[in-house]
């Protein structure tokens, strides 16, 4: 019986050491490509711009404003002039700033063009980018 106490404590720890070790099934990847990725989300770009697509954004924070990369692409054979601006959102979703003035760049067919923009004021945690035909 004394035995019996004695290795009682032993196979209690061994017993709970092997159910803390015991792995999680793993759970097939999700493989995602990079428009994907990059992919703005739905209801952040509104475009009434014929032929334009935005394959990708990117954002960071630098010196407490918000940056943002938009890649703009001219999915026609030829050249097309879009007009672009930003609306720049605070946390609550409302104008951090008043809008941004309207500007222009010309697309050659099957061009891809890099729009770089930032917030004037470092309430801005969110953009809505707005794209029409010039």
């Amino acid at each position: 019986m004394k035995i019996l106490f004695c290795f009682l404590p032993v196979a209690l720890c061994t017993l709970l050491t092997l159910a803390a070790c015991q792995t999680t099934p793993v759970q097939p990847e999700q493989v995602m490509t990079l428009e994907e990725f990059f992919a703005p989300a739905s209801g952040k770009v509104m475009s009434t711009a014929d032929n334009i697509v935005v394959r990708g954004v990117r954002t960071k924070f630098v010196k407490g404003h918000m940056k943002a990369d938009f890649k703009l692409y001219n999915d026609r054979g030829r050249r097309n002039v879009v007009n672009y601006r930003v609306q720049w959102l605070d946390k609550e979703g409302m104008m951090a700033s008043p809008y941004d003035a309207w500007l222009t760049t010309a697309l050659e067919g099957h061009q891809e063009f890099i729009v770089t923009v930032m917030s004037p004021k470092a309430n801005a945690v969110d953009y809505r980018l707005e794209l029409q035909n010039n």
